[in-house]
């Protein structure tokens, strides 16, 4: 694919400094279109629906005598603008086949919008390539679109690199474009760069407004850095920008991401009663999950009847950090009574509400009624993922229920979705517990031959079970190539091979195995010693 930089070096060779000029202005649609036939023309209403804008557009292709293009860009950029860019594309295709219709700069600007949109950078700048070419100059607003193709494929770093070559060749740009590249580089966690951005603007008088403010305001909680992003707040208000309801929003959730809920309650407060600023659902959410999240339920619940008293009713979000709350705590009775709660007042549960609860369930190793509720689930047409068919499998295994017995892989299948690492990992580890090697070692193989890569987590289900069932020697052989295979040996699985050879007799090489356990930084436990010395006492 063309780099974007190098391809805009090359065309910029071609191009005047000016950032833009009346000839690439777009042009705005008119309140109606005007149909050409053969002899007279007839006008209509304004194409409201797709479907219309693409019939007129192949109908004025299908002319003999089709109308000027300017008539095509109005219905291209119709379609556009209902974010149909492949359509978009497609019908380029075809007006580019009709020899007797040129395409203009603004019907090549909407085509670079649409393969920017698509997120094909490389038919987006072959298209300026020819832009080029053909006499057209480049304008900001082409080079904005490019720059935002590429912040939307994540190629954020490319698009301030076009952004600065394009300035240091005479292009200004406005806010559109620069909040653009501001909003691409915290999304990628380059907030630091982001805020670089401000000085620059202000140089050529662009200067932030409130969206970019609460852009990396967002993206500097986002990444714990909670005290810039009150820093930023209060140079905001210097700057006579009032903070808004997003600003407290993100602040509230970076200081509860960071535990300082004291300071976060105190923001609440301010926002409310000094800014006028009154919180939403989303506000008091943010509040409730974070309590929650330590385990502060109670205070969480206190939230929400604080939430309640002002007049907002609690929303599904609202039950289900709840629920999440007491079953991090082991209340999964309370949780089922929140959920029951929620039910009784109208609020529809959602797939995430009943899989905090099974998860919940399956975590005290009440699988029944896990059971139930994905049954009840199915029932509803919600669909499980796969962390909640993983946790159904854990809870089963450690229950003492034989997972073979069940289909809930299979049901997986049928649901759409796909085992992962985890799921492989409960069942390889349940089948070593039940005596079924030749299961065990079969899925072993077939976690290999789907491209899956095990852990060390895997090896070491893998390794106890070879050892425990009579297999030291293979798993000698195994725990050998574990470094080849770039898996770090932990203390889990030095204690499985030291248990193994001691069980076989084997003191000597467990003995070298402890010391090259130390050697490798990894320090034995009392698990360790206590398998070691009830082999020398044996002996």
């Amino acid at each position: 694919m063309l780099n974007p930089i190098y391809a805009t070096t090359i065309l910029f060779t071609s191009l005047r400094t000016s950032s833009s000029s009346s000839s690439t202005t777009f042009l705005l649609l008119y309140p109606y279109t005007t149909f050409f036939a053969r002899t007279h023309r007839k006008k209509l209403h304004k194409l409201p629906t797709f479907d219309d804008a693409v019939s007129s557009f192949n109908h004025f292709l299908s002319l003999r005598h089709p109308p000027p293009i300017q008539e095509f860009n109005k219905l291209l950029t119709t379609i556009a603008k209902l974010k149909r860019y492949t359509t978009v594309v497609s019908l380029y295709s075809k007006l580019e086949l009709n020899t007797t219709i040129k395409p203009s700069l603004i019907t090549m600007s909407i085509l670079i919008n649409g393969f920017s949109q698509l997120g094909q950078m490389g038919f987006a700048f072959s298209v300026v390539g020819k832009l080029i070419k053909r006499g057209f100059e480049l304008d900001v607003k082409t080079l904005t679109t490019l720059m935002k193709g590429l912040c939307l494929k994540g190629r954020v770093l490319e698009a301030l690199s076009l952004l600065d070559d394009s300035v240091s060749r005479g292009f200004r740009f406005d806010e559109v474009c620069y909040g653009t590249i501001i909003n691409g580089l915290c999304k990628i966690g380059k907030t630091k760069t982001a805020i670089e951005m401000f000085p620059k603007m202000k140089k050529i008088r662009v200067y932030p407004n409130l969206i970019m403010y609460n852009t990396v305001i967002d993206g500097f909680c986002k990444q714990g850095l909670v005290d810039e992003a009150c820093g930023l707040c209060s140079e905001m208000v210097a700057n006579g920008i009032g903070l808004d309801i997003y600003s407290y929003n993100s602040v509230i959730h970076g200081l509860c991401s960071v535990g300082r809920f004291r300071a976060a309650a105190e923001l609440l407060d301010e926002m409310a009663v000094r800014r006028k600023i009154y919180p939403d659902v989303y506000t008091f959410n943010i509040l409730i999950d974070g309590l929650c999240k330590v385990g502060l339920v109670t205070e969480a619940r206190n939230v929400v009847a604080v939430m309640i008293k002002r007049g907002w009713n609690p929303d599904v979000v609202s039950y289900n950090a709840l629920m999440n709350g007491y079953c991090l705590c082991g209340g999964v009775d309370e949780a089922k009574r929140v959920f029951d709660k929620m039910v009784g007042r109208g609020c529809l549960p959602n797939v995430i509400s009943y899989c905090t609860l099974i998860n919940g369930y399956c975590k005290v190793k009440m699988v029944d009624e896990a059971m139930m509720l994905l049954m009840e689930m199915h029932k509803k047409n919600l669909v499980p993922d796969t962390v909640t068919y993983n946790c159904l499998l854990d809870g089963l295994s450690k229950s003492g229920r034989t997972l073979y017995e069940w289909d809930l892989v299979e049901a997986m299948r049928a649901s759409g979705q796909p085992a992962d690492l985890i799921t492989y990992n409960v069942l390889l580890d349940d089948y070593f517990k039940h005596g079924k090697l030749d299961k065990a070692l079969g899925l072993f193989q077939h976690i290999i031959e789907i491209g899956i890569l095990p852990n060390i987590r895997t090896y070491n289900i893998l390794l106890d079970g070879l050892c425990k069932s009579g297999r030291l020697k293979y798993a000698k052989e195994i725990f050998q190539l574990l470094s080849a295979k770039e898996c770090q040996s932990n203390i889990r699985t030095y204690n499985i091979m030291i248990n193994g050879l001691c069980k076989e007799g084997f003191l000597d090489e467990a003995e070298t195995l402890l010391y090259k356990m130390v050697d490798n930084n990894c320090l034995p436990n009392y698990i360790t010693f206590d398998t070691i010395v009830r082999a020398l006492l044996v002996k």
